[in-house]
């Protein structure tokens, strides 16, 4: 899937994130991709529309929930490496700071997006200006866009890395079905040995799971740390228990998914007692299939020529499957 979280020009919540040091590196990836992976980076998450959805049927439903997760996580990899298509779509993030809505495209040469409206408001001449700036440069400046594609590249390797890691951190049980949704709990498995600071995390993660079981494909995950993340003795960074994430897959167009929704409120301390808050809202919205040769100065024509400053967040949301 085309990776969102890029969204070139920086509106991405990893930008803002990184900033906060290794820390909350653990938290954004697991919530890019808990959230991708959601489902991943579908993650974020081909070249022709026959993609893995059609070549293989979702896998049957065994009695051991956390060997139906395996069998999803493949089926879902399988579908994410296959699908190379390119989509248009708009974008309205709300965090801290306000809000923005995005006009975004995905091209061979990476991700490009216009500005559409800042705190629910058009952009002021000045913002404009700088906004045009902003695309033009990277249009114009093919070092530029190998730093992005290099960036994503990186997060998209962690990303999966995570996703791969579900079925052994977890184990999962089995927790009712829903508008032809499999539901499932999730909790640590204590068994398992995290590699790395990043998927430390896990150890204090539980949460639930949705699987659309005609698609077999994973449509929503909600999770909370039911304790203290802490790193270094706590002198390297802690993220607080109580910290949450909700974040929603749905089929935007033939035999493709992306995540559509994203909601992450989490806070702790990075390196030597910085508080950090993150409360962040993001929709995704209006999917439309883009050629699949398409570069980016073709895509910064297209939007150039815009189609009116409409909040994604007013466009008819893909509902997500009910809560229990």
């Amino acid at each position: 899937m085309p990776c969102k979280m890029q969204l070139s020009g920086g509106l991405a919540a990893s930008k803002r994130v990184d900033t906060l040091n290794s820390l909350f590196m653990s938290s954004r990836w697991f919530l890019r991709y808990a959230g991708l992976f959601l489902f991943l980076a579908n993650s974020v998450f081909a070249v022709q529309t026959h993609t893995a959805d059609n070549d293989s049927p979702p896998p049957a439903r065994p009695a051991d929930a956390t060997q139906y997760v395996k069998e999803i996580v493949k089926h879902e990899l399988a579908a994410d490496a296959s699908d190379h298509t390119h989509w248009r779509f708009r974008i309205h993030r709300e965090d801290e700071k306000g809000s923005q809505d995005r006009d975004v495209i995905d091209t061979k040469e990476g991700q490009i997006a216009r500005t559409l409206l800042i705190n629910g408001s058009p952009l002021t001449a000045e913002q404009r200006t700088a906004d045009e700036a902003r695309m033009k440069k990277l249009v114009d400046d093919q070092g530029e866009r190998a730093k992005r594609e290099k960036r994503a590249k990186d997060d998209g390797d962690k990303l999966t890395q995570m996703f791969k890691a579900i079925p052994d951190a977890f184990i999962f049980k089995y927790d009712g079905e829903e508008n032809g949704q499999v539901r499932l709990a999730f909790f640590p498995n204590p068994h398992y040995d995290a590699p790395n600071r990043e998927l430390q995390v896990f150890r204090s993660l539980s949460g639930k799971m949705w699987v659309d079981r005609a698609g077999g494909r994973l449509s929503r995950m909600d999770g909370s740390l039911f304790e203290d993340v802490i790193f270094g003795w706590g002198l390297l960074g802690r993220l607080n228990k109580g910290g949450t994430f909700s974040v929603v897959q749905s089929k935007v167009g033939e035999n493709h998914w992306e995540v559509v929704s994203l909601d992450v409120r989490m806070s702790g301390h990075a390196v030597v007692f910085k508080t950090i808050n993150v409360k962040q809202l993001q929709r995704f919205t209006d999917f439309r299939r883009v050629s699949d040769d398409l570069t980016v100065a073709q895509a910064y024509q297209l939007l150039e020529k815009g189609d009116g400053a409409i909040s994604a967040d007013n466009a008819r949301p893909i509902q997500p499957p009910r809560k229990h």
